[in-house]
Formats: C-alpha cells, sequence, structure tokens
C-alpha cells in the first residue's frame, strides 16, 4: 500500500471510474489517481469490482485507488484509500478504523469543514462543487471564493470538483488548489487520453507547489 505522502508525488488529475473499462481507459491515459464510486451497486459487486479494479491499478506504476464511501471494503481489499462525505459515515470514526498509511479523503463545502477534517486527520479534501455540474445534479454550489477560503485554511491537498472543465480550469489554477477532478470533461471524451494530456499541459503552466 502507497502512503499517505504518495497522494502529493503524482498526478495533479483526480479520475473517477464505476467500471474496469473506463478505469483501464484512464490508466492508459496517464491518470495516477482514480476513485472507484458506484453509488448503486451492491456490497457484493462492489467489492468484486473493488478487487479487480485495485488488480489493475496496481499493473501501472505510481498509480493508486481510493474506494469511494464503503470503508468495509476499502479495508478488506487493501485499497490504497477511502474517501467519505459530509453524508457518509462520520470521519471520526473512519480515521479511528482505517491504517495510519491509508489515505483518507472528506468533502466539504465550507473552509470551517475544511478546517474540522484537517484537525481530525485527514490526508485530503474534496472541494465542491466549484460550478453546476452534471454528474451530480443536486450539488451544492460553492463558487471560486469559497474555494479560495478553503485552500487558505488549511495545509493539507485540497481536490476541487464540480463542473470544472477546459474553459473554466486556469480561473480554477488560481485559486492555489492542487488537484483537480473532472468527471465529465474526461469520461465524455472522445478520446480520454488526449484530454487527459491536454489538461497535465494546462496543469504544467501552473506554479503551485504540491504538498
Amino acid at each position: 500500500m502507497k502512503s499517505k505522502r504518495a497522494f502529493s508525488n503524482i498526478s495533479r488529475i483526480y479520475c473517477f471510474a464505476d467500471n474496469l473499462p473506463l478505469c483501464k481507459k484512464l490508466l492508459d491515459g496517464g491518470a495516477k489517481i482514480i476513485q472507484f464510486r458506484d453509488k448503486q451497486a451492491d456490497d457484493n459487486f462492489f467489492y468484486q469490482s473493488a478487487k479487480e479494479m485495485l488488480s489493475l491499478v496496481r499493473q501501472y506504476d505510481d498509480a493508486i485507488l481510493i474506494i469511494n464511501d464503503r470503508v468495509d471494503i476499502a479495508l478488506e481489499v487493501n485499497a490504497d484509500g477511502i474517501h467519505i462525505g459530509q453524508e457518509d459515515e462520520n470521519f471520526y470514526n473512519v480515521l479511528d478504523r482505517v491504517p495510519n498509511e491509508m489515505i483518507v479523503g472528506v468533502s466539504v463545502d465550507t473552509a470551517a469543514q475544511a478546517i474540522e477534517a484537517e484537525k481530525t486527520g485527514a490526508s485530503y479534501i474534496g472541494a465542491g462543487s466549484v460550478f453546476p455540474t452534471p454528474s451530480k445534479s443536486d450539488a451544492k454550489i460553492i463558487g471560486i471564493n469559497a474555494l479560495r477560503d478553503i485552500v487558505k485554511s488549511v495545509n493539507i491537498p485540497i481536490v476541487a470538483i464540480g463542473g470544472i472543465s477546459l474553459k473554466n480550469i486556469r480561473e480554477v489554477m488560481e485559486t492555489g488548489v492542487q488537484y483537480f477532478a473532472m468527471i465529465s470533461e474526461i469520461n465524455t471524451a472522445q478520446n480520454i487520453s488526449a484530454r487527459l494530456k491536454e489538461l497535465a499541459e494546462i496543469l504544467q503552466t501552473s506554479p503551485t507547489t504540491l504538498l
């Protein structure tokens, strides 16, 4: 299993996959951070899928797999990390349950929530939704100013998420955020590898130092 520091030494693009073929396309395109998220799957299907996805991820140098929400399954398959939302299992409990080397991400939409997550021991913060997003129609929109406040409030890495695209990514970069989650922009692209390369080239222009 990778250490928490490994999260900070790899790609700045944070990807999502809900199936193995998509995961492979992302990895072949250079993705290094994959979150497995499937809200509809039952535990048995999710467990088998997580095992297969982790086996695939292990074939790519420096790639890591983070499991969304299903803490027990993340622990059982020995994933690199777990990500939880404010409405999921209490992150105090999660941090008590997982080994020290496991990455723990916490979703927030305010600076106060980010500060609390950092104090509790979160490895990174998922901040958003920055803009309206087709992947989550009921998401709370925080906007650029709130994202900037979250970035300034903590010393752990921030993953900006929600409606980020080629059209607005430079605006998000200006907040000082370190990582960028772009589900629709990447996963619906005709050529995922080309889209990942294009985004990586844009991010290389940012002077932000990874934590």
